[in-house]
C-alpha cells in the first residue's frame, strides 16, 4: 500500500471512529481517546476517555485514570482505577494495586495485583512478584517473578535475581541480572557491580559501573565515583559524581560536598551540602551540622543534626546524641543513642 494511500485510509478511519464517538458509541470513544492521546492531544482525548467512562467503558476507565495519574492528579485517578478494577478490567486492578501500595496499604495493593496476576497481566505478575518479596516472602514472589520474566518483563529479572541473592544462589542471581541488561535494564549493573564488590572482584565491578555509567544510569555513575574515590582516584570520582549531580542526584552532590571539604574548601562543601538536602539527602544535613560545629555555630549545627536524626540517619543521631551530652541533655542524649542503635540493627539485618 503506498503512502499515499495509507494517509487516506488513516483519515477515513478517523472521520469514521469520530463520527461513531459523537453517535454515543463508547467504544469508538475510547478509541477516538487513545489515538488522540497517541498523537499528544491529551486534553481532547481526556474528554473523550471522560465520556466513554461515564458511558461505563471499564477500558476508557483505566485510561482516563493513568492520564490523570501522569497529570498528577493521583486521588481522581484512584476513583477511576476503582471503577474500572470492580468492572473486572485487569489493568485497573493493577493500577489501583499500585495507588494502594504507594499509600502504604499494602494488603489491599496485594489483593488487587494478585486480581490482575491471574488473569495473565504480565506487568500484574511482576508488580505483584516484587511486592512479595519485599514483605519477605520468597517462596511466593519466586513464583510470580519467575512468570514475569519468562514472558519477557525485566523487571521480574531483576526481582528473581534478588530473591535467588537472598536465597545465597549467587549465579542463578548474575544471570538473570544479565538477561535484563541484555533486554535494556541498566539498573543491573548496578546489581551485577555491587555483587561483584561483595565478593572482592572491584575490576569487574568497576567494569559493571562504567557500562552503566558510560550509558547514562544515574545511579551506576553515583557507584563508579564511589569505587574510584575509595581506591583515590579523586579527579575522575569528581568528575562522575558532577554527571550524576547535573542529572539531580542527591547522593552525587553529597559525595562532591565531602570532596571539597577534604581539599579544605569549606564554602563549597557547605554550597553542595545545601544542594543535596534540598534534593532530599538525609547525610547532608549531617554534614552541615559538621560544618557549623567546626565553624562553633552549635546551635545551628544541632538544628542540623536534629534534622537528621528525626529523618533516620544514623550518624544524624550520633552526632546529636554526642552535642546534648556535651550539654548535659543526658536522659535524651541516650534516648538517640538507643534509637541509632536500633536502626543500625535494621541496616546490619537488611
Amino acid at each position: 500500500m503506498s503512502g499515499r494511500l495509507r494517509k487516506w485510509n488513516s483519515r477515513v478511519d478517523d472521520y469514521l471512529q469520530r463520527k461513531a464517538a459523537e453517535g454515543g458509541n463508547v467504544v469508538a470513544m475510547t478509541r477516538l481517546g487513545a489515538a488522540l492521546r497517541e498523537r499528544g492531544e491529551q486534553a481532547e482525548a481526556e474528554t473523550w476517555f471522560r465520556r466513554a467512562a461515564a458511558g461505563g467503558d471499564r477500558i476508557a476507565m483505566t485510561a482516563l485514570a493513568n492520564l490523570l495519574a501522569e497529570r498528577g492528579v493521583l486521588d481522581e485517578a484512584e476513583r477511576w482505577y476503582h471503577e474500572a478494577a470492580h468492572a473486572g478490567e485487569p489493568r485497573g486492578m493493577l493500577g489501583l494495586g499500585r495507588a494502594y501500595e504507594r499509600r502504604g496499604r499494602v494488603e489491599d495493593a496485594e489483593y488487587w495485583l494478585h486480581e490482575a496476576a491471574v488473569t495473565g497481566d504480565v506487568d500484574a505478575m511482576g508488580a505483584l512478584g516484587h511486592l512479595l518479596a519485599e514483605r519477605g516472602r520468597y517462596d511466593e514472589a519466586e513464583d510470580w517473578c519467575r512468570r514475569a520474566a519468562s514472558a519477557g518483563n525485566t523487571s521480574a529479572m531483576i526481582d528473581v535475581g534478588i530473591v535467588m541473592r537472598e536465597r545465597g544462589r549467587y549465579s542463578e542471581a548474575t544471570r538473570w541480572w544479565r538477561e535484563a541488561l541484555s533486554d535494556g535494564d541498566l539498573s543491573a549493573t548496578c546489581l551485577l557491580g555491587r555483587q561483584s564488590e561483595r565478593f572482592g572482584k572491584l575490576q569487574d565491578a568497576e567494569s559493571w559501573y562504567r557500562q552503566g555509567a558510560t550509558s547514562g544510569n544515574v545511579e551506576a555513575t553515583v557507584r563508579l565515583g564511589l569505587l574510584l574515590h575509595r581506591r583515590g582516584d579523586v579527579d575522575e570520582a569528581e568528575a562522575w559524581y558532577l554527571d550524576a549531580a547535573e542529572a539531580g542526584d542527591a547522593a552525587a552532590m553529597t559525595n562532591l560536598g565531602v570532596l571539597a571539604r577534604n581539599r579544605g574548601d569549606e564554602g563549597e562543601a557547605a554550597a553542595w551540602y545545601r544542594k543535596a538536602a534540598e534534593h532530599g539527602s538525609v547525610p547532608a544535613l549531617t554534614n552541615l551540622g559538621h560544618l557549623a560545629e567546626a565553624r562553633d555555630e552549635l546551635a545551628k549545627a544541632e538544628r542540623f543534626f536534629r534534622a537528621a536524626a528525626e529523618t533516620g540517619d544514623v550518624q544524624g543521631m550520633l552526632s546529636l546524641a554526642r552535642m546534648l551530652q556535651a550539654r548535659g541533655a543526658v536522659e535524651e542524649a541516650d534516648t538517640w543513642l538507643s534509637r541509632a542503635e536500633e536502626s543500625q540493627g535494621e541496616h546490619d539485618r537488611a
